[in-house]
């Protein structure tokens, strides 16, 4: 198999080994104001338009909007309500949307999005986002490796020792995957995997969760 292999099914089944190797301001309305009326006859001010407000960004501002491997019309995943409660319920709905950010990360071959999310104890989640982005260094892209992520469940944290506060487990499939140049050239691929379970565990803070465990169980 080629060094260049950063692949989400390698990557993730092979418990990760490939890995190793290879809001912002916006611009006020304007105010300017019509003149109050007079007794006195004057002409009419001409209301100026008031310009429209921006709708915010849903992401952080380095999260990547489109990319080679993305589906026509495919935004990135929504910081999903539920997880903003520090309970086991908000701690899968975070889970399942940590894994559906390092999908967006297989679809943009730019890992900014999952970065924002996982902290220095979790070194798998690093790994792969370091894989992705020597991918992009080398001026190559996934095409396919693309996850579906099956509804996270409650689990023990042990016998993990990464600070946590709950842990879940769920199932993800996961495509078949090349990773290609500009010129189409295909230099290595795997084929899809299905159901394969992986254990999160996170932490909440002020600042809200951050993954600290993953890995590939049986």
């Amino acid at each position: 198999m080629g060094k260049h292999m950063r692949l989400a099914g390698l990557a993730l089944v092979g418990v990760l080994t490939l890995l190793v190797s290879g809001c912002s301001g916006d611009a006020g309305p304007n105010t300017s104001t019509v003149p109050a009326a007079s007794s006195a006859p004057s002409a009419s001010a001409a209301p100026t338009s008031a310009r429209p407000t921006p709708t915010p960004r849903p992401y952080p501002a380095d999260v990547p909007l489109t990319g080679h491997n993305v589906k026509p019309g495919e935004k990135p995943p929504l910081y999903p309500a539920a997880a903003r409660a520090r309970t086991q319920e908000g701690a899968n709905a975070f889970a399942e949307f940590f894994m559906r950010t390092l999908d967006w990360a297989y679809a943009t071959t730019n890992p900014s999005y999952m970065k924002h999310y996982y902290g220095p104890t979790c070194g798998q989640c690093d790994g792969l986002a370091r894989g992705i982005s020597r991918t992009a260094a080398e001026k190559h892209w996934y095409l396919g490796g693309r996850l579906t992520v099956h509804r996270a469940e409650k689990t023990a944290i042990a016998p993990v020792t990464a600070p946590a506060d709950f842990c879940a487990v769920m199932k993800v499939d996961i495509t078949a995957t090349s990773v290609v140049d500009k010129t189409g050239k295909v230099f290595n691929g795997d084929g899809a995997y299905f159901g394969d379970n992986f254990k999160l565990c996170s932490k909440k803070s002020a600042d809200g969760w951050q993954l600290t465990y993953m890995a590939r169980i049986s």
